[in-house]
């Protein structure tokens, strides 16, 4: 027997420990501290028990993305002028990664990637850049860059553009890309190539950082890194047929204001929106959504040190945090009628993870 046959087959096994339905989740981290890259994991849907299968190396891949397909897998490296973008074959079955390769075209620090169509998206962060990919037998094609100008009020954090976030619609026909430094959401209608189409503005120093939408796509809540803020939005349709997003009020996510709130996502259901916050009072407050996507807050759960991101899993049973500076993944089981989370004894030590995705 072939070792490659050894490793599948041992692979085969752990999965098949986990249940009947094991899911693979996939998390890049920081590397400067000795992690190796990319990592996929082992989730037990039932049990929450979670544990490593594979790595793969590549340096601080910080945001990840799957293809359409599911096979392929998508990284930033974020590494100031010599970051770069990755993409790699991925085995949705057995969690294994091969054949990865690279390009520098692409802004400084990008933070986040997503696919739209047939393009792979990245926000540059110190580049002020949206830097747009295709991916061809298996060659990443630069497209092009499309570079922001402007400021908003901050003399530090906003004194240039900072791109943060490329969040597709849940149609598809959209991507909403978010500046941290202008107080601004850029809008690109995807239905016939990638085109900047309008630009969304935000209350000065709000710092809009990540964006989560309801799964029909009516309301969207963009994340306010400076404010301690969470914009709900509204979806509407303007006289040119495309589908914008119109902000409506704010509510608060971080009530210590130490201007460092992370992430957000939308239950699977719908019915709950979370949102977390680090530095001081690390945790993950969670809110009732209304019918008209009003928000109500119900409860703040404590979490690790520096909650960078986190992950709904599809069944909505559990939530799974990436908590950067305590080296660890806790995983908290989600109560689906109420929202609240509570502790689990499952946690994964894994060296500042950053991101989490789970296989499709």
């Amino acid at each position: 027997m072939k070792i490659n046959s050894i490793i599948i087959a041992c692979i085969t096994l752990l999965l098949t420990a986990c249940g009947n339905n094991p899911q693979i989740i996939v998390c890049g981290t920081y590397t400067d501290t000795g992690s190796y890259g990319i990592y996929s994991l082992a989730f037990d849907p039932g049990s929450g028990e979670i544990s490593v299968i594979d790595s793969i190396a590549a340096e601080n891949p910080s945001h990840l993305a799957f293809s359409q397909s599911g096979n392929r897998i998508y990284a930033v490296g974020e590494s100031g002028g010599n970051s770069c973008v990755y993409a790699m074959d991925f085995c949705p079955d057995t969690g294994q990664f091969s054949n990865i390769i690279s390009t520098s075209e692409v802004g400084a620090d990008p933070c986040y990637i997503a696919t739209a169509g047939k393009y792979i998206v990245t926000a540059d962060y110190s580049g002020g850049s949206v830097s747009i990919f295709t991916d061809s037998l298996g060659c990443l094609t630069h497209i092009r860059c499309d570079k922001f100008y402007g400021c908003g009020t901050d003399s530090v954090r906003q004194s240039a553009p900072h791109i943060h976030c490329t969040m597709k619609s849940p149609d598809g026909n959209d991507l909403f890309v978010s500046d941290l430094g202008c107080d601004k959401v850029y809008h690109y209608d995807l239905r016939n190539g990638i085109s900047l189409t309008d630009t969304i503005d935000f209350p000065a120093g709000f710092g809009p950082r990540h964006i989560a939408f309801t799964p029909d796509g009516e309301h969207a809540y963009t994340l306010g890194e400076l404010s301690g803020d969470i914009m709900i939005l509204d979806r509407t349709n303007n006289q040119r047929a495309f589908n914008t997003l119109t902000p409506r009020q704010s509510v608060v996510c971080d009530s210590l204001r130490v201007r460092a709130s992370g992430d957000i996502h939308v239950s699977p259901d719908g019915k709950f929106l979370y949102a977390s916050n680090r530095r001081e009072g690390d945790g993950i407050r969670t809110y009732s959504i209304a019918p008209d996507g009003s928000l109500s807050s119900i409860s703040y759960t404590n979490t690790s040190k520096h909650p960078r991101n986190f992950l709904i899993t599809p069944s909505g049973d559990f939530l799974l945090v990436a908590s950067r500076d305590d080296n660890r993944i806790e995983i908290f089981r989600r109560n689906h009628s109420t929202g609240l989370l509570s502790p689990t004894e499952h946690t994964l030590p894994l060296p500042k993870p950053v991101c989490l995705i789970v296989s499709k």
